[in-house]
């Protein structure tokens, strides 16, 4: 032992200072290898941890943009609807709409035949054709038209013809007979849209708003 470390004396300064900083890098080396094992493994485990709540919190955002994207769409679906009910009364308001439309045409015209006739069915709306002969002066029969077009419900004007009448007592000129018809919802068809709102899917691409697909079916 003695004669080692005489050995180790004699060798020159800087082989032993290479050979301390050896056995110092050694010493160090053992100390961060098992008194940091245990912070090292809580370490990995928590950064594991971290990495599965951050995929879930990934989905979780991801989850919650479609249900806002549902929501969105519901409430779109929920407005086209809400305004389709206004323009299509149900069957059993269509009495005091046609009400309206004569009451209307006598505020303008001299109504002289006002014959509803049979109701035709389409995929989602009924129409109820009525024959109408009115006469008048020519302006006043262009604003009952203007009225038409504006009225809140919907209605449409065709098959009418304007002629120049034989009869002008009361100022009258012109004699209209055309077929109005005005469009209204059955109470079946009307539920069956009531569940078509919250039974929308969540979609990227917008479907067709279901008041301008009636109306344009219409026209």
């Amino acid at each position: 032992m003695i004669n080692k470390q005489m050995n180790f004396l004699d060798k020159p300064w800087h082989v032993q200072a290479l050979i301390f900083g050896l056995v110092a890098l050694m010493l160090c080396a053992g100390f961060w290898y098992f008194v940091t094992r245990d912070t090292r493994a809580k370490t990995a485990q928590l950064k594991e941890q971290i990495d599965t709540l951050q995929q879930a919190n990934a989905k979780a955002q991801v989850a919650s943009q479609r249900i806002n994207d549902f929501r969105a769409a519901h409430s779109r679906v929920q407005a086209d609807f809400d305004e389709l009910v206004t323009l299509l009364p149900e069957q059993r308001e269509l009495t005091n709409v046609l009400q309206g439309i004569q009451d209307r045409a006598r505020g303008h015209l001299s109504v002289r035949r006002f014959s509803p006739k049979e109701d035709f069915q389409e995929n989602f709306y009924s129409g109820k054709p009525i024959e109408v002969e009115v006469s008048g002066t020519y302006n006043k029969l262009g604003t009952f038209f203007a009225q038409m077009a504006a009225y809140q419900r919907l209605v449409s004007i065709s098959d009418f013809s304007i002629l120049k009448t034989s009869d002008q007592k009361g100022g009258r000129t012109v004699e209209g007979q055309f077929l109005l018809t005005a469009y209204y919802v059955s109470s079946e068809k009307l539920q069956e849209a009531a569940a078509a709102p919250a039974a929308a899917p969540a979609g990227k691409g917008e479907k067709a708003k279901p008041a301008a697909a009636a109306k344009k079916a219409i026209d």
